[in-house]
């Protein structure tokens, strides 16, 4: 009995002896020292909250980035309506067409050309026996018209010493002035046939006119040529299209050719017949509209409008149940040359698609930005802050916007006189996102900004 005991307690005692061993081996994997701990490598802790970008000197350049500093303005609430620019009724198109029955034996301009006002247009070979026989009468009443003068001054010197009764002078004063009227009404009649004084001339002296040359008319003088502080250009008109060809036969009043005058268009808008207290109010107070020709801002640039007052307002279409109104537009041409002829670069022609932005109140005291200084992520709206050379990118509060024009509250930093980047705002968030992307796992998630280097800024708290 006391054996077995004994055989339990050694048995028990090498256990513990044998368990001790195992731990003292594997205690490094138990036992930390405190003064010398292992550090586990932590994975990516997600992209960097970058909110500040600083651009190489190159970049600004390259995208144009213009900033200036920002002010409280009103911001003009506005409906849009669509728009067209049409011909001015009344100034163009100008039709020409052939006074006298003819042949067109030459034309002197094509479509598309520059002329001027008194510029050959056609040349027409006469073919009306009516034209012939006015010529000739004029040219007999002319030879009549000179012997009456004579006759009644010879009479007159007679009369003066009493050698003939004053009745004879009457007679003869009444013959010149018959014959006076007779000439005046023939040269009248000869001019309605598109003679030019000197082809009258010709035809009052017996040399009979077998052609004439139809010009360009007059210029409109009413026509708004230099509303913008430029000269009247010297080329009025544009050829639009020819109705007649060379060697064609033509009659009186027949169509030849329209000439288009560009120099005051028309914008027409459609506005729905609900709008139309908005567009009386902006018509009666004269306030101007302003007008989105669709372009693509400018590089650098943030594009812009053209205000206008509305000119009139027409009545309402029971089928659209819509309106037109009117408002006039100056317009400029450069003129250039090609294989010796000259033709007109105009600024606005008639087709072009317009967007008009009727004012209908404002938003009081909000900065009003282009629409290229907004940038968009989600419901999120951003605006970049100039810091020196650094772009800071700012939440902003949206309370009212357009195609071209965003109104910004106060606040979040954008205060009065702060710079802010005006146009290029998408260009310079994707540099930054892109910066973003770089600092996955990078930087701990350490708030700051990258530079054009490759370095890494971390932010102040």
């Amino acid at each position: 009995m006391r054996s077995r005991l004994l055989l339990r307690g050694t048995a028990f005692v090498l256990l513990l002896a044998a368990l001790g061993a195992a731990a003292w081996t594997q205690r490094d994997r138990w036992q930390r020292a405190p003064d010398n701990p292992i550090v586990e490598k932590a994975g990516p802790p997600g992209p960097i909250d970058i909110q500040s970008v600083k651009l190489s000197e190159e970049a600004v350049l390259g995208l144009g980035l213009r900033c200036e500093e920002v002010k409280l303005e009103d911001y003009p609430r506005v409906i849009e309506v669509p728009g067209v620019i049409i011909d001015a009724p009344g100034r163009s198109p100008r039709a020409v067409s052939s006074p006298v029955a003819g042949v067109v034996s030459r034309i002197h301009a094509s479509p598309g050309e520059a002329v001027k006002p008194g510029s050959p247009l056609f040349t027409v070979q006469l073919a009306s026996e009516f034209v012939q026989t006015t010529q000739t009468d004029l040219a007999r009443y002319a030879k009549d018209l000179v012997a009456a003068t004579l006759r009644r001054d010879q009479t007159a010197k007679l009369v003066a010493t009493g050698t003939k009764a004053g009745v004879e002078l009457v007679e003869d004063e009444n013959q010149v002035r018959r014959l006076t009227t007779q000439v005046e009404g023939h040269r009248r009649q000869l001019v309605a046939f598109g003679f030019e004084p000197r082809d009258v001339k010709r035809a009052e002296a017996g040399d009979a006119v077998t052609e004439i040359t139809i010009v360009a008319p007059a210029a409109d003088p009413t026509a708004a040529a230099a509303s913008r502080g430029s000269a009247a250009p010297a080329f009025v008109f544009e050829v639009e299209s020819l109705a007649v060809a060379a060697g064609q036969g033509v009659a009186s009043g027949q169509l030849l050719a329209r000439l288009a005058d560009y120099r005051e268009l028309l914008i027409e808008g459609r506005a729905f017949e609900t709008e139309a207290q908005y567009v009386a109010d902006a018509t009666g107070g004269a306030r101007p509209v302003g007008v989105d020709f669709l372009d693509a801002a400018p590089r650098g640039g943030t594009g812009g409008e053209v205000k206008l007052e509305i000119r009139s307002i027409g009545k309402t279409d029971p089928a659209s149940r819509t309106f037109p109104f009117y408002a006039a537009l100056a317009n400029e041409a450069k003129p250039y040359e090609r294989v010796g002829k000259t033709f007109l670069s105009w600024t606005y022609r008639p087709g072009r698609q317009v967007r008009l932005r009727v004012p209908v109140g404002t938003v009081p005291k909000v900065f009003v930005l282009p629409a290229g200084a907004v940038v968009r992520e989600g419901a999120d709206a951003y605006v970049f802050r100039q810091n020196g050379d650094v772009f800071d990118r700012k939440p902003v509060v949206i309370v009212g916007e357009d195609r071209l024009n965003v109104a910004v509250a106060p606040g979040n930093g954008i205060e009065v006189g702060v710079a802010v980047l005006m146009n290029q705002a998408a260009a310079v968030n994707r540099a930054l996102k892109a910066l973003q992307a770089r600092g996955f796992g990078g930087a701990g998630g350490k708030k700051g900004h990258w530079h054009a280097d490759g370095t890494f800024h971390e932010a102040d708290d």
